[in-house]
């Protein structure tokens, strides 16, 4: 009984340990021929990403106060690609990945 009440403890003094994520130390400012339009005037934000460069771009929607979009391919000059987020959680930029 006391070895299943040690390995419970052990294991609970795990729980929610994560760690540090490397996405913040690698990413980059995206470049200004990504181009965006964002609709923030309601309860669920509206962002619509469309790329203007020469080459593909892999990009990444940063959010404040909530988790960051995944890292998204987009070929230039094609549709765009649109991503939605509820309130609190704010737009905070573009960048690569």
């Amino acid at each position: 009984m006391r070895a299943i009440a040690i390995a419970l403890l052990a294991g609970l003094t795990t729980v929610g340990v994560a760690a540090p994520a490397a996405q913040a130390s690698t990413a980059g400012r995206a470049p200004s021929c990504l181009a965006y339009t964002l609709d923030d005037r309601g309860a669920q934000d509206e962002l619509w990403v469309w790329n203007n460069c020469k080459k593909p771009v892999n990009f990444r929607v940063r959010l404040a106060y909530g988790p960051d979009s995944y890292c998204t391919y987009k070929e230039p000059r094609t549709t765009y690609s649109k991503f939605t987020w509820e309130w609190p959680q704010r737009f905070d930029g573009l960048v690569t990945c």
